[in-house]
């Protein structure tokens, strides 16, 4: 079989079985790999309106058809589940070399069901697969510690997949962590590999991923690597990566500062991408890709890869935070504790801005390094003050009575982009699948990078946010969900075309760009109908973000509101061109049109019965 191995590990860490089963390539035609077979299989095995804690939520492990090939950015996992934090579905990508080599030992995806009795390590190498005892040498370690031990325990060549002490501790934003520095961080996967008592996943392959006609498909890939990967609109990500977002997002007045009180940072020169230039030491690459984006800095005794762009607004200026080096500080404690940096400086700054407020105080205020470079450990070991915060951003600002200070959607804590200075990133937000998220549909591209569309207007953005600007490799919606198939990185702005011709050499036979079009939007609409089955919440936003009376009153986007009427009438105009009754269900019509092959339950009807239906 080219391309694909062919099987599906399944494990039950209650029972101790493992298995091994075929891979339906029925669905693999249908939703390829990567987002979509993840959401095929997850629709099949996932019990319906499941406890998300509960051992019988299955945890996920996906690769794509090209992870173990020569093809840039291709090299990624997506890790899935229900999640504990919304409650719905969550897809979390990683980079690193873990893909490939779960590619090698013989395996598509991977099921990882129950819960161990004490806590183990899952270890595979290639058809030899054990669950290793965890609980007297593993637990307890952070994740540098944990890949050190086990590559000298198991093999000096495995990857490793797994949790630190946020994650044993079910911080609901713990992560998981591979090749020290890659993290699946979004949605508390970590949280739920510690709920199973699984430290971590350990893959040693030995074998290769078939391709066909290796001569043909190495000269196309070569080809397309020169023409539309190594070029000026791509090397960015290698020369600057992320953090070269900072000045612009700043100028628009659209990142998040001091707790979402602001759009733009006075500090934001101690932060931007010029800084960190200036602590770069080398630049590292994830397996066999071209683009090399992973930036290494050294600051204040800490070496590391990144932080990236999200970090940086997020634990930087949100938190009122303009000293790089306190910054990097705080990203490596965030990584070796294993926590979701997104979340984390989401948590901290709002209890910055409740200490300040008088609300309750905890210990913590915006620029203050000290408290704040502690705050990840406290969190992780739910010690002293960390407690409170680990309930996460809606749960801390509804137990002190201001739930109008959390910036989430469906729990899922926002990113680094203020909507009120990019007006599409309002229904972006509201309407992606796994809450909070900017990685679905990316309208502040044109908005503020490109500037070829108003920032300061939401017409034709529900269109935006679906379709996105291919062309110039902006994501919407449906291409999100195609390239997350793939499983390509985001930051190669691959298009439809060249998704064409490398289709071309795992279906054997040609695409159109309307099909790799259409496939993306069958993907979103069984997305839709999964977060329907679990009792998704309505597609929102917190109200500070588009009601006239939480405009900046200064800034690059002082006075500058979206308003509820404009709001409330692009998320209709959303569910319009998307083919979604006023409710946002997707009607029998699109989803015979797009080919979705289930269906929600019928009124009246066992939702066991009609799982697989």
């Amino acid at each position: 079989m080219d391309f694909y191995q062919g099987r599906v590990l399944r494990i039950d860490l209650g029972s101790g079985s493992i298995s091994s089963e075929p891979l339906n390539m029925e669905w693999a035609e249908r939703y390829i790999g990567g987002k979509g077979l993840l959401l095929r299989y997850m629709w099949e095995y996932i019990p319906p309106r499941v406890d998300p804690w509960a051992p019988e939520n299955p945890v996920f492990l996906v690769t794509g058809p090209f992870a173990g090939t020569n093809v840039s950015t291709a090299s990624r996992l997506v890790v899935g589940a229900k999640s504990p934090v919304t409650g719905i579905l969550d897809d979390s990508y990683v980079g690193g070399s873990f893909a490939p080599e779960m590619k090698f030992a013989g395996y598509d995806l991977i099921i990882i069901m129950g819960k161990a009795r004490e806590p183990v390590v899952l270890w595979i190498k290639d058809d030899e697969v054990e669950l290793v005892p965890a609980k007297e040498k593993y637990w307890g370690l952070k994740t540098s510690e944990i890949e050190e031990a086990l590559r000298e325990d198991l093999d000096e060549n495995a990857k490793i997949l797994s949790i630190g002490p946020a994650g044993e501790n079910l911080i609901p934003w713990a992560c998981l962590s591979t090749d020290q520095f890659h993290k699946a961080g979004r949605g508390g996967h970590g949280a739920l590999f510690g709920s199973k008592n699984l430290k971590a996943v350990a893959v040693r392959g030995t074998g290769s991923v078939k391709v066909g006609d290796a001569r043909e498909f190495l000269a196309d890939i070569a080809r397309i690597h020169r023409e539309h990967v190594l070029t000026d609109f791509n090397l960015w990500a290698n020369e600057e990566g992320t953090p070269i977002l900072v000045d612009p997002v700043n100028g628009a007045g659209a990142l998040p500062t001091r707790n979402w009180s602001a759009g733009s940072f006075e500090g934001a020169d101690g932060i931007n991408s010029e800084a960190f230039q200036r602590v770069k030491v080398a630049n590292r690459a994830c397996y066999q890709c071209a683009l090399g984006c992973r930036q290494v800095h050294e600051a204040g005794g800490v070496k590391s890869e990144g932080p990236e762009y999200e970090t940086i607004a997020l634990c930087g200026a949100n938190c009122g935070i303009g000293d790089l080096e306190a910054l990097m500080r705080f990203n490596r404690e965030c990584d070796e504790w294993g926590l979701d940096t997104i979340s984390s400086g989401s948590v901290i700054g709002l209890a910055m801005d409740m200490t300040q407020k008088g609300i309750a105080d905890f210990g913590l205020r915006f620029g203050e390094i000290d408290a704040y470079v502690a705050a990840p450990g406290l969190i992780a070991r739910r010690e002293g003050r960390g407690a409170e915060l680990a309930l996460g951003a809606r749960a801390l600002a509804a137990k002190y009575g201001v739930p109008e200070m959390a910036m989430e959607v469906k729990n899922l804590e926002l990113p680094g982009y203020d909507p009120r200075g990019a007006f599409g990133m309002s229904i972006a937000y509201a309407t992606s699948d796994r809450g909070g998220c900017h990685m679905r549909s990316y309208p502040i591209a044109d908005e503020v990078l490109e500037g070829s569309r108003p920032a300061d207007s939401l017409e034709g953005k529900a269109k935006q946010v679906i379709e996105g600007n291919v062309a110039n490799g902006f994501i919407g919606q449906n291409f999100s969900s195609i390239k997350f198939s793939g499983i390509w990185c985001d930051f190669w702005a691959v298009d439809p075309g060249q998704l064409c011709q490398m289709f071309r050499h795992v279906f054997k036979r040609e695409f159109s760009e309307d099909e790799i079009m259409l496939i993306g939007e069958r993907i979103w609409n069984l997305g839709r109908l999964l977060n329907l089955r679990e009792g998704v919440e309505p597609d929102t936003l917190p109200r500070r973000l588009y009601d006239a009376g939480w405009a900046f009153p200064e800034g690059p986007s002082a006075g500058k509101a979206i308003g509820e009427r404009p709001f409330k009438e692009a998320l209709q105009e959303y569910y319009r061109l998307r083919g979604w009754d006023e409710a946002g269900v997707p009607t029998e019509a699109k989803l015979a049109e797009v080919g979705v092959d289930v269906r929600l339950v019928p009124s009246g009807m066992d939702p066991a019965t009609a799982a697989s239906s």
